[in-house]
């Protein structure tokens, strides 16, 4: 009985031994070469990528409305930051490719200088909105002037 019970565990361990698979010679050796596998080969997902990019036939000429110079801001906490205040809308132009330069529309008459509590400063040609009240009191005053300003122009129009 002893001997068919090995027998039997002899027959059912002797094929999984050789399901294994090959140990290289050395297997503290990386071989020299790696074999790369192809991309999209084999099974089709159903998925396909397009690296081309769409060719836009215009040329967008973006323009900022400067409310006001290169000045050093100073945040509440006391941090400089040097910026120009812009105005929230922006002078946009499209014109085919490789036409002229666009003449730019008019500026706005009564731009916007404060929206949703927030200005628009130009910072390393970036436009950025920061919250007016993370700016220094000094700093706001001086928006509110630049806001009465702007409105008293407009009125004389």
């Amino acid at each position: 009985m002893k001997f068919t019970i090995l027998a039997l565990f002899g027959l059912l361990t002797i094929p999984a031994a050789f399901a294994q698979t090959e140990i290289p010679a050395n297997p503290t050796v990386t071989p020299k070469k790696f074999t790369t596998r192809a991309v999209g080969g084999g099974v089709n997902p159903g998925v396909s990528i397009d690296t081309t990019k769409p060719e836009n036939p215009n040329v967008r000429y973006v323009t900022h409305v400067v409310l006001y110079q290169n000045r050093f801001w100073t945040s509440a906490e006391g941090k400089p930051l040097e910026a120009k205040l812009i105005a929230f809308e922006d002078i946009v132009a499209e014109v085919p490719k490789g036409a002229t330069e666009p003449v730019m529309p008019a500026p706005p008459e009564n731009p916007t200088v404060v929206r949703d509590g927030k200005i628009r400063l130009l910072i390393d040609k970036k436009p950025v909105e920061l919250a007016l009240d993370r700016l220094s009191r000094q700093d706001q005053e001086f928006v509110g002037q630049i806001k009465a300003s702007l409105a008293k122009k407009a009125e004389q129009k």
